[in-house]
């Protein structure tokens, strides 16, 4: 099956989802010409995260991807929060910044109960997560309403992991990312490999459908991961 069977799309392109510098309407321009838009879901609200979702589906009737974190939150710790805000504090003052209007605490949620029960009333094509996958219940839920799961994996070891876990298809992403990885399994960031060199491991690895992300941002860039295996690619700095 290709990726384009699989989620229902045109193109091999997904938008990589990219939380804080993008909302709905970079997704339906995406969906639109055929690929697959993404909407990045782990800093907004629920409130917000309903509003983003309802301007979305008025806009397009194509399919498109709503991504989520499957972190562990950290535990408040006043001593760490105050050390890197005195670290920082040079930074603030040359930049004119208030530290007091700075909000403490994680600016990225994890999948949560509530957040699946909001999903559920749009039912998106797709849903990919970082950082893992959501407990067995909550991706029970995904999958009822009839979506497709994604995640991504920095390693071989996590990319069978995925598979293993109920991943419809895998993103390989190599350390070129121009956000963040999403390595989950070790914090050995020595493990990391750029995209073509972690790719074609990964494709040999498992059976689901492998996405190429890192470092792409032209069509030589798409040429290239599909020659060495990849099903799709996810592409984000160059959206930008």
């Amino acid at each position: 099956m290709t990726l384009q069977q699989l989620l229902g799309i045109e193109l091999p392109i997904i938008q990589a989802p990219m939380a804080g510098v993008q909302d709905h309407r970079l997704a339906v321009a995406v969906s639109n010409a055929g690929g697959l838009g993404s909407l990045p879901a782990a800093m907004l609200s629920l409130e917000a995260l309903r509003t983003e979702l309802t301007a979305l589906q008025a806009q397009t009737r194509k399919p498109y991807n709503v991504n989520f974190f499957c972190h562990t939150s950290p535990v408040p710790d006043a001593a760490r929060e105050a050390a890197w805000r005195a670290a920082l504090a040079p930074y603030y003052a040359e930049l004119g910044i208030d530290p007091a209007q700075i909000a403490a605490g994680p600016g990225r949620a994890p999948f949560s109960a509530e957040a699946a029960a909001l999903l559920a009333e749009f039912r998106p094509a797709v849903v990919s997560f970082h950082f893992g996958l959501p407990s067995t219940e909550l991706l029970a839920q995904v999958k009822g309403w009839g979506s497709k799961v994604i995640a991504s994996a920095t390693t071989v070891a996590e990319a069978l992991w995925l598979e293993a876990h109920g991943a419809d298809a895998v993103i390989a992403q190599g350390l070129e990312a121009g956000g963040h990885r999403g390595h989950f399994l070790s914090m050995d960031l020595t493990e990391q490999a750029g995209l073509f060199a972690l790719l074609p491991r990964i494709v040999q690895a498992v059976k689901v459908p492998v996405i190429a992300a890192g470092g792409i941002a032209d069509a030589q860039g798409v040429a290239a991961a599909m020659a060495l295996g990849a099903a799709g690619a996810q592409v984000g700095t160059a959206y930008l």
